[in-house]
């Protein structure tokens, strides 16, 4: 039996819900017999006696890499063997191997690989592993195959992950109800916008949990955890329409008294007016839509397959149907101009939309955005993991400065979130214990003032201090 630690760092970070990626890992090496504590940065601090593990696994994005490479480093002090894995590490894993010094990287999602290598077997049988050799990083296989039942993963671990122990610091800045818990019920993503690195990091198959395996993971989590809302976490939950309908009868049937919503973006044109009012109708409550852009030779560009046309009268049939939208916008793709830029901004504020997200295009590692702007506009530069911000990053690829990029940026988030009408929304959906997280981020998007240090202090926002025993909690495999 191998003592594992799992590790997500602490960093500058909005979103402190529980954390799926330890979730699965944890249950993946569980099942295995292995003991396995789960840190999660955002949550509690990074403390642990070395000479409690033997092997110490860690996980980031792109945009936190930096943190997790300090906390590599710190593994690796103590003489423990380090393997490092989530979306930053699948899509770069030489780079991220020789960036983080860690001895190990996954090429691909790592509740197979991460038992194989903690229980003595060859690296190089092992399937997705890069690894140290001859002083350089060797992978074992060209690409790696994701695993194609994701069923056989099952739940979280979620006693590790307990949902009551999260601040109320959801996806999507407001949510009605806590506890809440996110899932997932498939992964993958067959699309190949060039801005996205989900194809990359889940493969472009697309594979299903079964509906009853779902359902069930939802019936558990409000009758165990208490959980009274749901964050489905899916980047294409509704590409399949017959199960999106098979879903939505199987909860209405159950009858919990749990409600849901997608903060991590449907595609419009998956959207109809019967799927949106059964989903209505099953508990949805909102959901945040993938628009981008207002122009149609940009999403061209960037190969969304989205006519800009669609997006209106979409936007309309959710509101139609009572459920609540939040608009993703992008601003500085490659050669946009002013016009274009403000095309999309002027697009955003006359929809229908309870939020809108403004970010600035962010190259992801692995993506061709990626590969544009590392050939044509870095300018050889050494790229600086801890610039990749979607709200701050210069992507200096647009028809415009980085400071009258930053000014559109601003004026966007200002002129949405001071109308009247959007005051009145999120006034009226935000319970008293968020304002104070709330507003920090408001307050921040609209630029009225710099954070600095942690946006989220999880020592003091915790839900509840009593689910985090001192020390973290331990748990072994029956």
């Amino acid at each position: 039996m191998a003592r594992v630690l799992l590790i997500s760092p602490k960093y500058n970070g909005y979103i402190v819900a529980p954390h799926l990626g330890l979730g699965y890992l944890a249950s993946a090496l569980l099942k295995r017999g292995h003991s396995v504590r789960a840190i999660d940065g955002l949550r509690e601090d990074v403390r642990y006696d070395p000479q409690e593990y033997d092997w110490v696994g860690l996980t980031s994005m792109t945009t936190y890499f930096p943190e997790m490479v300090e906390e590599v480093k710190r593994a690796k002090s103590f003489g423990l063997p380090t393997v490092i894995g989530g979306p930053h590490t699948i899509a770069n894993p030489e780079q991220a191997l020789v960036q983080s010094g860690a001895d190990f990287a996954c090429m691909a999602e790592g509740e197979v690989l991460l038992n194989e290598l903690v229980e003595g077997k060859a690296p190089s049988d092992i399937e997705g592993l890069v690894y140290w050799k001859d002083g350089a990083p060797f992978r074992t296989c060209a690409k790696p195959t994701f695993y194609p039942d994701i069923d056989d993963f099952g739940q979280p671990a979620w006693d590790l992950i307990d949902p009551r122990s999260y601040p109320k610091a959801p996806h999507g800045m407001i949510a009605r109800r806590f506890p809440l818990a996110p899932i997932i019920t498939s992964r993958g993503c067959p699309y190949s916008c060039t801005y996205c690195s989900a194809p990359i990091t889940a493969g472009k198959k697309m594979r299903w949990r079964s509906v009853n395996a779902v359902v069930s993971e939802i019936a558990m989590l409000h009758e165990q955890y208490g959980v009274r809302e749901i964050q489905i976490e899916d980047d294409n939950f509704t590409i399949k329409r017959d199960r999106v309908f098979e879903f939505c009868e199987a909860l209405i049937r159950k009858k919990l008294d749990v409600i849901w919503s997608l903060p991590n973006g449907v595609r419009i044109d998956r959207l109809d007016p019967e799927m949106l009012a059964i989903m209505k109708r099953a508990g949805c409550y909102l959901m945040s839509l993938g628009i981008e852009s207002a122009n149609q030779r940009i999403l061209d560009l960037v190969k969304k397959r989205l006519n800009v046309e669609l997006v209106r009268k979409v936007v309309g049939w959710v509101s139609d149907a009572g459920i609540e939208s939040c608009g993703f916008f992008m601003i500085g793709f490659p050669t946009e101009t002013r016009e274009e830029i403000q095309q999309t901004v002027d697009f955003a504020l006359s929809l229908p939309l309870s939020r809108a997200n403004f970010t600035k295009v962010t190259p992801l590692p692995g993506t061709e955005l990626y590969e544009l702007w590392k050939q044509e506009y870095a300018q050889g530069e050494e790229v600086d993991w801890s610039t990749f911000n979607f709200y701050t990053f210069n992507p200096k690829m647009a028809k415009v400065s980085s400071e009258e990029l930053s000014t559109i940026q601003r004026r966007a988030n200002r002129k949405f979130y001071l109308k009247p009408s959007t005051i009145f929304c999120l006034l009226t959906r935000i319970r008293w214990d968020q304002y104070r997280y709330f507003f920090r981020r408001v307050f921040n998007l609209l630029g009225m003032y710099k954070i600095t240090g942690k946006y989220v202090d999880s020592r003091r926002y915790t839900a509840n201090p009593k689910a985090i025993p001192s020390g973290g909690p331990v748990i072994s495999a029956p």
